[in-house]
C-alpha cells in the first residue's frame, strides 16, 4: 500500500494552539503527548469551533488510543494545506481551510472504513477488538493554527 503503519506509545508535542478552542470543545477531546484527539463524530463540531476561534483548521489522522499504545493510521487523514493556499490573507484561510477540513473530512468518512484502516494495518495490536470495543479507542488528532 505504500506506507507502514507504527505504534506510538508516546506522541511528540507541538505548538498548543488548540487551547484556543473553546472549553466545552477541548473538554469532548484528549489531549496526549502535547496533542489532542477527538471523536470522529466531533469533529464537524471541532472543525467550526476552530472557525469561530479565527483558527485555521489544518487537519488530522485516525487514531486509535489505547490505555498504553496510540495507533495513527497518517495516510487517512485532512490535510487543508494541499489545498488552500498559504499566501491568503489570514481570515480567508479560517474560511477556507474550515470549508475545505468540513468537505474532505464527511468525504472520508463516508467512503473509507475507519474501523477497517485500523483493524488491517495493526492486526497485532487492534485484531483482537470487536467493532464496539475498537469504536471505543478510535478518535481524530485535530490540528489548529493561529495567525
Amino acid at each position: 500500500m505504500g506506507f507502514e503503519p507504527t505504534v506510538r506509545s508516546s506522541l511528540v508535542g507541538h505548538a498548543m494552539k488548540e487551547s484556543r478552542l473553546p472549553a466545552e470543545t477541548l473538554a469532548k477531546g484528549s489531549l496526549r503527548g502535547g496533542e489532542y484527539a477527538w471523536r470522529v463524530e466531533d469533529i464537524p463540531a471541532v472543525i467550526d469551533a476552530a472557525r469561530e476561534a479565527g483558527l485555521v483548521n489544518i487537519g488530522g489522522q485516525l487514531q486509535f488510543r489505547g490505555p498504553e499504545f496510540t495507533c495513527e493510521c497518517y495516510w487517512v487523514e485532512v490535510d487543508t494545506y494541499k489545498g488552500v493556499p498559504s499566501d491568503l490573507p489570514f481570515k480567508v484561510r479560517v474560511d477556507r481551510t474550515a470549508e475545505a477540513a468540513s468537505g474532505a473530512f464527511d468525504t472520508l468518512s463516508r467512503e473509507v472504513d475507519l474501523l477497517a484502516e485500523g483493524r488491517n494495518a495493526f492486526p497485532n495490536v487492534l485484531g483482537s477488538y470487536d467493532d464496539e470495543a475498537l469504536r471505543d479507542l478510535m478518535w481524530f488528532g485535530w490540528y489548529v493554527s493561529s495567525e
